[in-house]
């Protein structure tokens, strides 16, 4: 297993595991697939512009695990940043890929100065739940977040050293 950084090169890569993530597990993510199935690969590279994007398979260009990490969102605390996109394909699940590209955002963000990263995780996504805890993040108590689906979800939080 390696783990690469998706740039703005990679947008074509990006935007295949990206639309199959908002198929496969809609109520996950904010933007739909409708969203993003018809706009430009231009649109695809600028996102990887904005975040930084890690993506982990058995050999670059084939992504089996993806997630970002985007710095500044939390009013609360400027050092923090969260994680982003999470997704792991159906059959890369289960060897991991989720936790080593979460393991290189949790590097890259202490290398960058961050100080801690955040999460929103849906509450009924026990699988996902367990790995953030596995890596780390502890439910942050904060209450009454619903996703723009109408979800309930968990803030997680994780103090990098």
């Amino acid at each position: 297993m390696i783990v690469w950084r998706l740039q703005p090169e990679h947008a074509e890569e990006w935007r295949r595991i990206r639309l199959q993530a908002s198929k496969d597990a809609p109520e996950s993510f904010e933007e739909t697939y409708d969203d993003w199935a018809d706009r430009p690969l231009a649109d695809f590279a600028a996102r990887l512009s904005s975040a930084r994007v890690f993506a982990a398979g058995t050999h670059r260009g084939r992504a089996l695990a993806i997630a970002g990490c985007v710095p500044g969102l939390d009013l609360r605390d400027a050092s923090r940043g969260w994680v982003v996109s999470v997704f792991t394909r159906p059959e890369a699940r289960g060897r991991g890929l989720a936790g080593a590209v979460i393991q290189t955002i949790m590097s890259d963000a202490a290398m960058r100065g961050m100080t801690s990263l955040g999460l929103h995780v849906v509450a009924s996504n026990a699988t996902a739940i367990a790995l953030y805890e596995r890596l780390g993040f502890r439910d942050s108590g904060q209450t009454g977040i619903v996703s723009s689906r109408g979800l309930p979800e968990i803030e997680m939080l994780r103090v990098l050293s």
